[in-house]
């Protein structure tokens, strides 16, 4: 793999990693109305200059997915970005690994890591709602926030899995919900008569959208074009690390409960980047035979429907052909 689809993916993630310091600081100063439709309205503009054709494909189902899953998310997000502590609101929001975890334990998959990771991550969700909230705030304060970063991460988390059998591009999947976004929060914001001042407030908005949202997004599909990039996806789980690393280096401050609370998460999400890579060794070599046998049978299941396929035709272009070789 070249050098420069790692380095898209790479810059992909480091845009993510800054959205949750941005949109802090935007909220310092702009209402939750007023964030998102900068953000949505960027993110649409943006990549609907990049499209190439008119319009996107709706489907139903797409909408439902790129809607609830990917818009609600983010509006989720920031309601718990304002209401709640910004470093242990952002973990709890990008806890959404631990979600996949806990789904994948259920069906079974993956042996027992995703069932020791999806505990870990829950014990630290436990540790932030019970006492990650109180550094010197009032006391349940952030329960509201933390409520909904909870919700952002179990919309993101149904959005990873259900947007892989949603029809339609990822692109499309995008732009339709940015679009939806856009078209939902701006008259809300205008309706709602805040100031749009400072100006850095409003750029950092602006900047959520058309950098982590549409250039992420933009980089991190050049990414996964590689005939191999599937190798690069599972870098996405390091953004929970790189966005807490940054909001700790800008002075954000949490209980040390909460702390412990938002290493257990990040450990969590590490632990399923690590599972997702393979690098766990009493799993890779059974999942990759798995993988070949599975390989294999759909091969030969190919070669034998193709075989019939042919004497079909056989039989229809000269029957007394078939029956010689039948005899």
């Amino acid at each position: 793999m070249t050098d420069r689809y790692a380095a898209a993916a790479g810059g992909a993630v480091l845009l993510w990693a800054t959205k949750a310091l941005a949109a802090g600081l935007a909220l310092a100063h702009l209402s939750v109305i007023q964030v998102l439709a900068l953000q949505f309205g960027a993110a649409a503009a943006v990549l609907f200059a990049a499209r190439r054709r008119s319009a996107p494909a709706v489907h139903p189902r797409a909408v439902a997915v790129g809607v609830v899953g990917l818009a609600g998310a983010i509006a989720l997000q920031y309601v718990a970005f304002a209401a709640a502590p910004l470093i242990a609101a952002n973990v709890i929001a990008y806890a959404w690994p631990v979600m996949v975890a806990a789904w994948l334990a259920r069906r079974g998959a993956g042996g027992r890591a995703p069932l020791v990771l999806a505990l870990a991550g829950f014990a630290g969700l436990v540790l932030i709602l019970t006492q990650g909230g109180n550094a010197g705030g009032e006391a349940g304060a952030p329960l509201l926030g933390y409520a909904a970063a909870l919700g952002s991460a179990l919309a993101m988390a149904w959005y990873t899995l259900a947007a892989g059998d949603a029809p339609g591009s990822r692109a499309d999947l995008l732009l339709i919900a940015t679009a939806t976004g856009a078209a939902a929060t701006i008259p809300l914001a205008a309706a709602q008569g805040g100031s749009w001042s400072p100006a850095g407030a409003v750029a950092l908005g602006l900047y959520t959208g058309a950098g982590p949202m549409a250039a992420g997004y933009a980089l991190w599909t050049y990414a996964m074009s590689h005939p191999a990039g599937a190798r690069l996806a599972p870098v996405a789980y390091a953004t929970p690390l790189l966005s807490t690393l940054v909001l700790v280096a800008a002075g954000e401050r949490l209980s040390p409960l909460g702390f412990i609370g938002c290493a257990l998460i990040v450990l969590c999400a590490a632990g399923v980047l690590l599972d997702r890579r393979g690098l766990a060794p009493e799993q890779a070599p059974a999942r990759r035979r798995a993988a070949e046998a599975l390989l294999v049978e759909r091969r030969v299941d190919a070669d034998e429907r193709d075989l019939r396929g042919k004497a079909g035709s056989a039989e229809r272009v000269d029957p007394p052909l078939a029956a010689r070789r039948l005899g």
